[in-house]
This record gives C-alpha cells, structure tokens and sequence, in this order.
C-alpha cells in the first residue's frame, strides 16, 4: 500500500500583502493603474461619441468628472515617477566594456518625459485654438 504525497500549502490570509510596508507600497502602485484605465475607457466612449456629430456629442463637465480626471493624472504622474526612477536598474545599456550609469538612464528618462510633455502640450494649446 503506497501512502499518497500531499505537499504542504502555508494559508494565506486576505491581507498577507499588509504585513510588511514594501508590499504595501507595491500592491498600492499596481493599485493606481485602475482608475487610469476606466477613465481611459471612459475618454474612448468619448471618441466614440464625437462620431455622432455636434448635435449628438455631450462631453462630461460635471464636478465628478472633473475630481475623477484630476484623481487618475495624479495616479499617472505617480505611476511614471516610480517607473521612470526604476528605469535605470531596469535598463542595462552597454557602452565600451562598461554600462552606462543607472543614475543617468534615469535623468535621460526623466528629461525625455519632461520634453515629450512639454511637446504634447505645445501641441493641444496649438492646436486648440
């Protein structure tokens, strides 16, 4: 008679991830991509909408709407920083026999956001008018 093996599952709780503050800020990163991509499907309904024409097109100025959009860019604003601060360990570029600085990956990063904005923004007042 041959015994059968059972492997040991240690219980998790619900709120394992509360236990120590690393996971707490992890899980809390991961967290701000939520409301980012329902207000992302939210502006693609918007799009949608614009086929209908002027007559048909509402666009949401409520207060709500407003605090939400204003709520998920400084999610965004936060997801970017803490990925842009990363990108120098994450990112390993050879140069020579050495690799370039983690730190200056990250300044690089941080200045083509800054640029990429700053064009983007050019841009929709431009464009705006």
């Amino acid at each position: 008679m041959v015994a059968e093996v059972k492997t040991y599952r240690r219980p998790y709780s619900g709120a394992w991830w509360l236990r120590k503050s690393r996971t707490v800020a992890y899980m809390a990163r991961e967290f701000t991509a939520v409301p980012i991509a329902i207000w992302w499907f939210w502006f693609l309904i918007e799009i949608a909408r614009i086929k209908a024409g002027p007559n048909g097109y509402h666009p949401h100025m409520s207060t709500g709407f407003v605090v939400f959009s204003c709520v998920c860019l400084l999610f965004a604003l936060f997801h970017s920083y803490t990925f842009l601060s990363l990108a120098g360990l994450i990112l390993r570029i050879p140069f020579g026999l050495r690799t370039v600085p983690a730190r200056l990956i990250s300044t690089l990063a941080f200045a083509a956001f800054f640029v990429a904005s700053a064009i983007i923004a050019a841009l929709l007042v431009y464009f705006g008018r």
